[in-house]
């Protein structure tokens, strides 16, 4: 008897971990690019995502699917201080649908308070999802603001 709760405890939370995989089969999705962008002569070089609306509950990779909407990520610079140290700074985004968001650690204009700003270096539709939706991504230069 007691087997049967914890098969059933696994088998939810196999089903919730494949959850973000199963919803961009029924509606349109957008994702976040966040490795292998490292540019150090523009200044910019990669970030980690570390939390997605608060919870850090979430594997690690370089591409992440997300259903369209707003969010608040909180991002690290891959770019190590002076001591060796990882900095961390919010980032809200609205995300559209169909659109992929390469995002980076912009360290060209360090400001007195922030050695780095969080950026969208690019947007781009994803064809597959706009194919299979018909929908078109907006590009808008205002979709995302840094947070204090």
């Amino acid at each position: 008897m007691q087997a049967r709760p914890n098969v059933f405890r696994i088998a939810c939370a196999a089903m919730l971990a494949c959850a973000p995989a199963f919803a961009a089969g029924s509606e349109p999705w957008s994702e976040i690019k966040v490795g292998g962008l490292t540019d150090k002569e523009r200044g910019e070089y990669d970030v980690m995502l570390m939390a997605i609306n608060g919870s850090m509950d979430f594997p690690d990779r370089a591409l992440y699917e997300l259903p369209p909407g707003p969010y608040k990520f909180r991002l690290a610079s891959k770019k190590r201080g002076n001591s060796g140290e990882m900095t961390m700074q919010p980032f809200a985004v609205e995300l559209r649908p169909c659109t992929r968001y390469a995002l980076v650690a912009d360290h060209s204009d360090p400001q007195p308070n922030r050695s780095w700003q969080a950026t969208i270096r690019a947007e781009d539709p994803i064809r597959s999802c706009m194919k299979k939706f018909g929908g078109q991504s907006s590009m808008r230069e205002d979709a995302a603001v840094a947070g204090p």
